[in-house]
């Protein structure tokens, strides 16, 4: 088995920037749309490794696992996560139905969203505006004349694992250790490690570790936080151990991504590099 964990995402609806880092397979309620306009993308979605070009749709229905695989350099486009009851006339679609193909090409798809896209990215920067939700609507009306669409096999979240990854993902930000988590669940600290091993085949520190860096790059475009805070927000003791976090699963520190993305803290800047 391959590894999935549950994502709890605390808005019903995000229109933004694409992942920009490799992200490991994960489920969550809200249906996810990757649009992408420049670089190239290799996701998993539901088992069927997909390679997006400029111009390519990926489109992954609730519940379903997917990953970011390979980011390339450059990477640019439109994510849209939204509830599958955002827009009444397609929630039944979203929760009985999947895509035959995740993929839809830039030479299948109507010419029509290529319009709707550069909209939405104009908006993205915008916290609320009617536009995006009725923008959206249209885009999912172009979609599903698009797509081929099958009745989804029955798909129940149920068994210890969902239980032991959902409780993490309302929790991670806190103190967690192998043994709290444990106790939480009312299960031993040594049947909760042979859950990881065997069944998510990952560490539970590594597993930890990539829901909180994950949360801090979302956090490091947001120039209000100084690197400091962020390391604390994202459940990190002191901003050391969150350096050396960063630094294994991004490959670079935590200053050095976010001076990527043009966004500079006068406190972060004052901070040599591994000082945090």
């Amino acid at each position: 088995m391959s590894t999935v964990f549950y994502e709890q995402r605390s808005e019903n609806e995000f229109i933004g920037i694409i992942c920009d880092h490799p992200f490991p397979a994960h489920v969550h309620d809200p249906a996810e749309i990757v649009c992408l306009t420049s670089g190239y993308l290799e996701m998993t979605i539901a088992g069927k490794k997909c390679r997006l070009m400029p111009g390519d749709i990926a489109v992954v229905f609730p519940a379903i696992p997917h990953s970011y695989d390979v980011v390339s350099e450059g990477v640019q486009g439109l994510t849209l996560i939204f509830s599958p009851d955002t827009i009444s006339e397609f929630s039944r679609t979203f929760r009985t139905m999947v895509p035959v193909n995740p993929l839809l090409l830039k030479k299948d798809k109507p010419s029509e969203i290529n319009v709707i896209i550069r909209n939405l990215m104009k908006l993205s920067t915008l916290e609320s505006s009617p536009l995006k939700l009725g923008y959206l609507h249209l885009f999912l009306a172009y979609l599903f004349t698009s797509l081929t669409l099958q009745p989804i096999e029955k798909h129940i979240h149920s068994g210890l694992s969902y239980q032991v990854l959902h409780y993490i993902s309302e929790h991670f930000t806190e103190p967690l250790s192998l043994e709290s988590t444990a106790h939480a669940l009312g299960i031993s600290r040594i049947h909760l490690s042979h859950i990881f091993s065997q069944q998510l085949h990952i560490n539970f520190r590594q597993y930890i570790n990539t829901l909180r860096i994950d949360r801090a790059c979302a956090l490091l475009r947001d120039p209000t936080y100084s690197i400091s805070q962020i390391a604390y927000l994202c459940g990190y003791g002191n901003p050391r151990t969150f350096h050396r976090a960063f630094l294994a699963q991004c490959n670079m520190p935590p200053n050095q991504y976010r001076a990527k993305l043009n966004i500079y803290n006068d406190e972060d800047a004052l901070l040599p590099e591994g000082e945090e």
